[in-house]
């Protein structure tokens, strides 16, 4: 999964397959993410802080398509925490 981040501009996301798992807030808690089936969309809105990814047991891989325009200007809420993190 992620750590928490943001962005300077808002991103849609749609699930293609798998189930993404979704949280927003600058705490990183996994066990308070929302699952989003495929065809299941996210907004991300700037400047708001979230996390995401796949969860280890999941039945297949998650694939999302995110557009949005640049610059992204990803900022995360602790620089001196990995940015991904495996549960």
């Amino acid at each position: 999964m992620s750590a928490p981040q943001t962005y300077v501009t808002d991103r849609i996301c749609v699930v293609l397959s798998g189930v993404w798992s979704c949280n927003s807030g600058p705490d990183f808690d996994p066990a308070q993410t929302v699952p989003v089936q495929p065809g299941g969309f996210v907004r991300r809105v700037a400047a708001t802080p979230h996390y995401d990814g796949a969860l280890k047991d999941a039945a297949e891989p998650t694939v999302i398509a995110v557009s949005g325009l640049g610059p992204v200007g990803q900022q995360w809420m602790e620089p001196s925490q990995p940015v991904l993190r495996q549960l």
